[in-house]
């Protein structure tokens, strides 16, 4: 890149309000002590004035998804699984819960040679976090913390479009009858061709499911291949060890809070409350008397809360006491201390 080249990606950056705060020093810099670069800032902001009513908003609009599309693809980690050889980019897409919902890329670099045919990207939530993704065809895809989405960047979008999920994700899928979308799980897989759903498949536990918020998808078990389509509102349990699969209608919105840092609970068990925290926290409970397992609770939690507000929102709820030692907490009634 010559010099010119580099003063006029840094004035474009400084006339279109996208200069960082070291690039904005060095152009200054650069201002007082060359004329050129006066020269060529001062040829650019005609050039960015005369073209500022050429320009639709729809076209730059249009223009920032395609970058967005191309950084997507190129800002991941490569790593070499073993005895696979299969070239990963991993990108871990962080909504960084504590600190407000900003979206953060944390990039790590590695030194191997590209498969032809096996790329895959792998976006995930670590403990504590959420991950908001948009997928080569812009549909948009939360990954709840602790969960994992996967999918081959070779063949993505090219006849069909197909994920993988480990955990828990909410899909705004982008329309197109022609290219199907498809979400792979080890229990059941979702077929849709454009719609807003919400999946939950973790590793550990041998139950399914699925909440259809708008549209319409076919779940397919892959078991007996059995294919139950849904409507929007209802929810599907699937128990794998008993092959079993129950329709209910819910309120979405209770089911696909998370994505927005918040979980909502509508006379939900302890235990139910107790599992999410667990999933949030990466922290252990304990319940000393099993009764209170069933205590119901209704009400918001929200991710950016820490531990200790989330636990004395349960003290002043149901008048149940907590005990913390490193990273476990026993909950007992006031009756157990």
């Amino acid at each position: 890149m010559g010099k010119n080249d580099y003063i006029d990606i840094l004035s474009s950056k400084f006339l279109s309000g996208n200069i960082s705060p070291d690039e904005k020093k060095e152009l200054d810099a650069r201002l007082g002590s060359s004329p050129g670069t006066k020269k060529i800032l001062n040829k650019n902001k005609k050039a960015w004035e005369l073209g500022a009513g050429l320009i639709s908003m729809e076209d730059i609009k249009q223009d920032k998804n395609r970058v967005f599309d191309k950084i997507q693809k190129q800002q991941s980690v490569l790593f070499l699984r073993a005895r696979r050889q299969l070239m990963i980019y991993k990108i871990a897409a962080l909504l960084a819960i504590p600190v407000t919902f900003a979206l953060s890329w944390y990039l790590m670099q590695g030194n191997v040679e590209a498969v032809e045919g096996s790329q895959f990207c792998e976006v995930t939530a670590p403990k504590g976090h959420v991950a908001k993704c948009i997928l080569p065809d812009s549909t948009r895809v939360w990954v709840n913390t602790g969960s994992t989405l996967t999918y081959n960047t070779a063949s993505f979008n090219q006849h069909a479009r197909e994920v993988q999920i480990s955990g828990e994700a909410y899909f705004e899928v982008t329309k197109n009858k022609a290219k199907p979308f498809k979400v792979a799980t080890p229990a059941a897989n979702i077929y849709v061709t454009g719609t807003s759903f919400n999946i939950k498949a973790y590793p550990a536990g041998n139950t399914f499911e699925t909440i259809l918020a708008e549209g319409s998808i076919e779940m397919e078990l892959n078991k007996s291949h059995q294919k139950v389509p849904l409507s929007p509102g209802e929810r599907a349990v699937y128990l794998e060890d008993k092959n079993k699969i129950s329709i209910e209608k819910v309120e979405a919105d209770f089911f696909t809070s998370w994505r927005n840092g918040e979980i909502l609970f509508k006379d939900a068990t302890l235990n139910d409350l107790v599992e999410e925290l667990e999933r949030i926290y990466d922290i252990r409970f304990h319940i000393i008397n099993p009764k209170l397992g069933g205590v119901r609770f209704r009400g918001m939690f929200s991710y950016n809360n820490n531990l200790i507000e989330a636990l004395e929102k349960i003290k002043r709820t149901a008048n149940i006491n907590y005990r913390i030692e490193n990273k476990e907490v026993w909950l007992m009634g006031t009756l157990d201390n």
